[in-house]
């Protein structure tokens, strides 16, 4: 079947599509539905004013180095060792409504990966292939850092910035994809993920010849 048509059976934007069908290669299934679902709901955690240093300090065990999207799976995966217990949510600030959301969602992806005979497999702690399957997806949300340590996406060349609330606010990855971008004072990622250049020149290697990185991959062969 045509990768169109695989895409088309989501009821997804179809660079998300695109990340689940990438999955079956990549051996990662299971944690890109995952992922996705995730993506598809409004804020999975909530942090009142008045408890806003609380509630950072209690999450701060699920940031990940590696972006955003790890850190949500991560507080999946608590979620789901404590069997969404009632009282591990409030003690968190995770919105137990929004979770139930997700698996609802995860529930209808993993069928329809069944249907088009995607193999569910999981890749445990390695999250090489995760991160490599949103870039096969993401990547023309990719952004690349400047020499003067700001951020410009690659298909437009226009400033981007972390989200304050980015598990990579602070930090300066060589490329990154987001999600989405959020105007507001500033142009804000969202959703964000630290990728590695070469896997943006497997995903769209016509596209980056036109949208060029900094980083051309070593080899000269064509």
């Amino acid at each position: 079947m045509p990768l169109g048509r695989q895409m088309a059976n989501f009821p997804l934007e179809p660079k998300l599509a695109k990340v689940i069908l990438s999955s079956k290669e990549l051996n990662c299934s299971e944690e890109i539905i995952t992922i996705v679902a995730l993506l598809s709901v409004d804020s999975l955690t909530y942090t009142p004013q008045s408890k806003r240093d609380h509630a950072i300090a209690v999450r701060k065990k699920f940031i990940s180095s590696e972006g955003d999207q790890m850190t949500l799976l991560n507080i999946y995966r608590a979620y789901k060792a404590v069997n969404g217990n009632k009282e591990w949510c409030y003690q968190h600030f995770i919105n137990s409504q929004t979770v139930k959301r997700v698996m609802d969602i995860r529930k209808q992806l993993r069928e329809i990966c069944v249907r088009l005979d995607i193999p569910l497999n999981s890749c445990g702690k390695d999250t090489i292939n995760i991160r490599h399957c949103l870039a096969m997806g993401l990547f023309m949300n990719a952004a690349e850092l400047q020499l003067d340590s700001t951020y410009q996406s690659v298909t437009h060349r226009q400033p981007v910035t972390f989200h304050p609330t980015s598990s990579l606010f602070g930090t300066k990855p060589q490329y990154v994809v987001y999600n989405e971008l959020v105007h507001t004072s500033k142009c804000y990622m969202r959703d964000v993920c630290v990728v590695d250049p070469s896997w943006l020149h497997e995903a769209a290697p016509n596209y980056f010849k036109e949208h060029r990185l900094h980083s051309q991959p070593t080899s000269v062969h064509s």
